[in-house]
């Protein structure tokens, strides 16, 4: 009965271990997951879009706080808006022709950064003189991995070139 329940408790602690791991696991890869999503679809509404109006720490500034950089349709002359808040970690995203309608994008967002290049990839703050932004976009996980007990950070940085 000893030998049984010696047994029974390390293959009980093995099993917490990976289920402890699994779920680790899975927090990160839902992370990697939220940051390419948020990367990916702030890529192609750049691409797309011509005219910005405003970009943060540029003569041209975003005059809401938070915004980070603000361009206009050249399709639909609506405005689109990339906002991310240190206070909240949420990456908010708004397409509107009058008051913007911030809808989340992608939450526990660490850093959003948008990095300007002109056309012989020098970073430029003349935003006439725009042609490729670098997004670089950091989350972590919504809460600490126990065997790091850290949050687990994630970035990624993804080139977005302007037609025309």
């Amino acid at each position: 009965m000893g030998l049984l329940a010696i047994v029974l408790t390390v293959v009980y602690g093995l099993l917490v271990n990976a289920n402890m791991n699994r779920a680790a696991q899975d927090r990160v890869v839902e992370l990697q997951q939220n940051v390419r999503f948020a990367a990916d679809f702030v890529t192609p509404e750049f691409k797309a879009n011509s005219t910005i109006a405003c970009l943060e720490n540029t003569p041209a500034p975003c005059l809401t706080a938070g915004d980070k950089i603000t361009f206009t349709s050249v399709t639909d002359a609506q405005t689109r808006i990339f906002s991310w808040s240190s206070t909240d970690n949420i990456l908010q995203f708004s397409i509107s022709s009058g008051a913007p309608n911030r809808q989340p994008l992608a939450d526990n967002i660490t850093a959003f950064t948008v990095t300007p290049y002109d056309s012989s990839n020098h970073v430029t703050t003349n935003v006439a003189s725009i042609k490729r932004i670098d997004i670089t976009i950091t989350g972590r996980t919504a809460v600490t991995d126990p065997g790091l007990k850290s949050y687990p950070t994630y970035s990624v940085t993804a080139s977005a070139i302007k037609r025309n």
